[in-house]
């Protein structure tokens, strides 16, 4: 009995290991997701972000205002376009092909998803 006993307090500590594993796993790879993480540059304070194929879209208003493009893997830039001047907080919309940029809720740029070049 009591090696029953040692056994089952042993599938219980590795079961909890596991899951505070899990737990730390799950902790890092949502800090590396917002832009805590080692080489990625955080956007100020609540700029729009998408996350789509690898790729994190920032939109951040202001003089100039930018969409920029953000290898989670690498943590570089892979683009940067220019907005001019924006005064309300833009909102991306990562489509197939393209990233749309909306203010106000309607279409006002759409960008092309690999080169950031305006599309007309």
């Amino acid at each position: 009995m009591t090696q029953r006993g040692r056994s089952g307090k042993r599938i219980v500590v590795i079961l909890l290991g596991l899951v505070a594993l899990a737990v730390l796993v799950a902790w890092l790879g949502f800090h590396r997701l917002v832009g805590v993480g080692e080489g990625i540059q955080p956007g100020t304070g609540g700029a729009p972000r998408v996350l789509s194929d690898g790729v994190l879209y920032t939109a951040e208003s202001g003089d100039p205002a930018f969409v920029r493009a953000q290898s989670i893997k690498s943590g570089k830039e892979v683009w940067r376009t220019d907005l001019g001047m924006v005064a309300a907080p833009p909102v991306i919309v990562v489509l197939e092909d393209v990233v749309e940029v909306q203010i106000a809720g309607t279409p006002w740029m759409t960008l092309d998803k690999a080169s950031g070049e305006p599309l007309d």
